[in-house]
């Protein structure tokens, strides 16, 4: 946090708290830093903390308090609000020790606690083992994907298992037409290596009703296995889907 005071001569700052000064028409400008001990204690994020509870905070300031303190150069608040600026919200959880440590004002043992504290996050919001749900084969994979099965434009979607076939994600990669040209293969394992998968199951719907696998069907399974053998990450299955049921590529020696 930043302010601007003007004065004629007076006590000098602490050089900590100088930011820039300059004289302008016989008057002495200082741009000062706020360190956030200087704050009101209502407006201190710890402080604001205990008096209101964790959910009156900004995303900024429950950064701050993970941070604990700031730098020479930048309050802590500062710092955390260039960290959301730079990364987004959303990406905090994935991000790695390297990238914490990136952020000015982190270092190595601020970004150590970040990762820590996301993953007690991750741990406490996982699902319980009798949560988890299982997709070890087509019919499973028909039940989590047969909400497309009477959309009117073909929908690629793609799930994502552990080593358990446990569900880990579902994501519509593409809606359109199914060909390696409009869905690139990192599309499809970009989400998987996210989730650390290790294994997809692709499914798409005809809007024809018809459960017939195309050349075209063929030979983009085909691509994607490959692309998938390279990466390590197993294409199970490519599961066609209809108001009529579905089919498995893999199943009829397609893939």
């Amino acid at each position: 946090m930043e302010g601007v005071i003007e004065r004629e001569g007076g006590d000098e700052l602490p050089p900590e708290l100088i930011e820039e000064e300059k004289s302008v028409a016989g008057v002495r400008e200082i741009r000062y830093r706020y360190r956030v001990c200087d704050l009101p204690k209502a407006l201190q994020p710890r402080e604001k903390l205990a008096r209101l509870g964790e959910r009156s905070l900004s995303n900024s300031e429950l950064m701050a308090i993970v941070l604990g303190t700031g730098t020479r150069s930048e309050n802590v608040l500062k710092i955390a609000d260039g960290i959301l600026r730079r990364h987004g919200f959303e990406a905090l959880p994935s991000l790695t020790l390297d990238e914490w440590a990136s952020n000015r004002g982190v270092g190595r043992v601020r970004a150590c606690q970040a990762k820590a504290l996301f993953e007690l996050g991750r741990r406490a919001f996982a699902p319980k083992k009798e949560d988890e749900v299982t997709v070890s084969g087509p019919q499973e994979a028909y039940r989590h994907v047969k909400e497309i099965a009477r959309a009117k434009k073909e929908h690629l979607v793609a799930l994502y298992l552990d080593a358990q076939n446990h569900l880990l994600g579902k994501e519509t990669i593409s809606v359109g037409s199914l060909n390696t040209t409009r869905t690139h293969p990192r599309e499809i394992f970009q989400p998987a290596i996210a989730c650390s998968a290790m294994g997809v199951i692709l499914a798409h719907n005809h809007p024809s009703g018809s459960l017939a696998a195309s050349q075209e069907d063929v030979d983009f399974t085909r691509a994607i296995r490959r692309a998938s053998e390279i990466l390590g990450i197993g294409l199970y299955d490519h599961v066609i889907v209809s108001e009529k049921g579905f089919v498995s590529l893999k199943e009829k020696g397609l893939m």
